[in-house]
Parts: structure tokens; sequence; C-alpha cells
């Protein structure tokens, strides 16, 4: 079987207030909470990149699990925010962490992209290619959101989560000590240990490509490189068609969450918490509405943090964690739906 040993996140300094956004946006705190359900996010400083939100996020989940950097042997980074074209990010916290032995990529299915790089390195620990996974989630959205834009000014934050993935026979390290002071990575007090009952019971991908435009950032690629004039145009910034991606997410949701249940022979009152991606607090609420999600069953980080991209499941995951909301036994249903189109869902038994 395998499992998540420890959780981490990392989120920056930096809080911009819906009453920041205003001069640009001229939308009010009062209008932006009530379509979005958020009321502040973090911003990371410009000394700060996708690697260093990545490397704070994955230290904590090392301490959280009680093993050292030598003890991973898989990295995988889910980003949409790479520090640069390449080499991939995961590479540059590999070098961070000094883990000297491990395969290390990045991946980028948008809002969707942790499930995937996790449901990735689970594969490899299933199959033998691997021990102990770091799946970090990273993301640095203020950099590409055009702050005049009503669309996305709005929604996106800043930030990074992390979990250790390990099989049920790997062994377990003998020394646990392994933050530099200098690194504030918050005090983890319940370390997990390995259960009978910990393990990842079911996951499912899916994409559709057609509506790759609903959520995409135009220029920058090999299609549309930069220039004086992509710049100049605007073009570095992200595009969304806010109505149409809101629409989609809802009804793609609550099938995918219908079918997963069925699948494992579950019931939505079997499930002690629902990790939704934390997008747009109307859609979590529509969803949970649909397919009879208590409000204490759906965990909120979207209010202090807002839409963090592949980040906000590891980040709403660790701090339920960290808050002792998911106990032993607890089953969670982790679920994403985002730009590609990407989407899919997740349940776990801790």
């Amino acid at each position: 079987m395998v499992y998540i040993a420890g959780t981490g996140s990392y989120l920056p300094q930096s809080i911009i207030s819906n009453k920041d956004l205003f001069d640009a946006t001229h939308l009010t705190s009062e209008y932006i909470e009530k379509i979005t359900g958020i009321r502040e996010r973090r911003k990371a400083s410009p000394e700060e990149a996708t690697s260093d939100l990545a490397t704070r996020a994955a230290l904590s989940a090392l301490d959280s699990a009680g093993l050292q950097a030598k003890d991973i042997d898989l990295v995988i980074l889910s980003t949409t925010a790479p520090d640069m074209p390449f080499p991939a990010t995961a590479c540059i916290v590999q070098k961070n962490l000094h883990i000297n032995k491990a395969a290390a990529f990045d991946i980028n299915a948008s809002c969707s992209g942790f499930l995937y790089a996790l449901n990735i390195a689970e594969t490899f620990i299933r199959n033998g290619k691997a021990d102990t996974a770091l799946v970090i989630a990273s993301e640095i959205k203020s950099r590409f959101v055009d702050p005049e834009d009503k669309e996305t000014a709005i929604l996106f934050g800043d930030g990074a989560g992390a979990v250790v993935l390990r099989g049920t026979n790997t062994p377990s390290s003998k020394n646990t000590s392994i933050l530099p002071a200098k690194l504030d990575t918050g005090v983890y007090l319940n370390r997990r240990s390995e259960s009978s009952s910990s393990n990842i019971i079911c996951t499912r991908l899916y994409s559709d490509g057609k509506n790759w435009k609903w959520i995409h950032l135009p220029a920058g690629g090999s299609r549309m490189p930069a220039t004086s004039s992509t710049v100049a145009s605007g073009l570095h910034t992200m595009e969304m068609d806010g109505g149409k991606v809101y629409r989609a997410a809802v009804t793609t949701l609550q099938q995918m969450i219908s079918d997963i249940l069925k699948e494992c022979s579950l019931r939505v009152e079997d499930i002690n918490t629902f990790v939704f991606h934390q997008a747009n607090l109307r859609i979590i609420r529509q969803v949970q509405k649909r397919l009879g999600i208590k409000d204490d069953q759906a965990l909120l980080t979207l209010p202090f943090y807002g839409n963090t991209s592949s980040a906000s499941i590891p980040i709403t995951l660790d701090h339920a964690v960290r808050e002792g909301r998911i106990k032993n036994g607890s089953k969670i249903l982790m679920a994403s739906f985002g730009g590609g189109l990407t989407w899919g869902a997740s349940i776990i038994s801790w």
C-alpha cells in the first residue's frame, strides 16, 4: 500500500486584501467576497521564486514525516509558474534540499496538477521504482495576472503545499533532525505512523483539450515567443472565461465525485473530509448542495489564501492535519477542476 507520511505548506508573508485591489479593479471588498468567497490572498516577494516556496513546503512535509532529504528518491513538482522554461523547477528544489540520488521532474496539469503528481508518484512506488516520494505543488500566479483584469486579479494567490508519499514496506529513517534553524516552517506535533488503514484507495484523472482556451496564458511558449510586441499587448498574463469555467466545474465535479464514490462502494456520508480545489466558494457550495455534502465535511482555506491553483489542495490538507481535523482512519476525498481542461479525484484512508 501507499500512504501519505507527512504534509507541509508555505505561504508568503505579504497579504493582499480585497480592499487593496480596489484601485486597479474598482470592485469593492464586499462584492469580491460575495462572488468568490475570498477576503485576502498571499503574494510572493520579489526575491521569491516558485522553487523557494516549494523548498519551504517540502522541508515542512519532511519534518512532519520525520524523514531526511536523503530518504527521498523521487521529486515531482506541479506548477504553472516554473522558475524558468527549463530546467525543471523540481531540479532546483532537489538542489536546494541536497537530494543527491533522485529522479526529479515537473508536471503541468493546471489546478489539477497536484492530483496528477500524486498519482504518478503512487504508481512509481507501487511498481517498485521508488520507495519515498516528495510531491509538491507550488504556484506564483501573481506574476501572470493583469492587476486590472476583473476575471483573474481577484482570484489568484501564491503558495505551496507538499506531501511525502511512502510504501508500507519502506524502512523508516533513523534521524528526524533535518530543518535548518533559519527556516520557520511551523511546528508539527502529530507525526504520522505507518498504519494498515493508511492507503490511497482510488484516483481518477481526466482531461479534455477541446476547451483549452477557457484558461490560458497566450504568450511565452513556442507558439507565441516573447517579443516586445507580445509584452506591449499584455499577452503574458492569464486569460479566462469565468462563466464557462464555473458552469463546467460544477457539473464535472458533481459527476466525477458521484462516479468515484460509486466505484469505491462509498457514499457521501462515508467521507469524513472533502478537500476541494479552492477555486471559488460558489463552485464548492454548488457541488455540496447537489451531492448533499455538509459544510463541516468541506474544508476551506479559500477566504484567506485565494485560488493558489494546484497548490490549493495540499495547502488545505496540511492545514487540516495540523489543526487536528483529520484523524487516523478518516476517509478523505480530494477533487479538482482546472485549465487544460483537466480534472481529477482521489480517495484516501488516513
